[in-house]
């Protein structure tokens, strides 16, 4: 696996969308502008949820608060348990 930090929630739903080469040249320009400013938000996933984000405040008029006062609340026990269980390093035995 990559060394990458996780940066997708784990409530996210997977989905699919199309895009022309015109749109996916405009997503690698943001991500090139972006990787010179050293930013970690790269992915095509994170300039799209930033584009989401900057639309609806911006144009809609709705604050990322007021879309969360629409979701349901999770519960902490709904979600999946992590079921890693870490072993123990064993003693050198020489």
């Amino acid at each position: 696996m990559s060394p990458r930090e996780k940066h997708i929630p784990d409530d996210a739903q997977r989905t699919s969308i199309c895009l022309t080469a015109e749109q996916r040249a405009a997503i690698r320009w943001i991500e090139e502008v972006r990787r010179g400013k050293k930013d970690k938000r790269i992915t095509t996933n994170d300039i799209l949820i930033d584009a989401l984000w900057y639309f609806l405040e911006k144009t809609e008029g709705k604050t990322k608060d007021q879309i969360r006062a629409m979701v349901p609340a999770i519960q902490a026990d709904d979600r999946q348990q992590n079921k890693v269980t870490e072993m123990p390093k064993l003693k050198n035995r020489r």
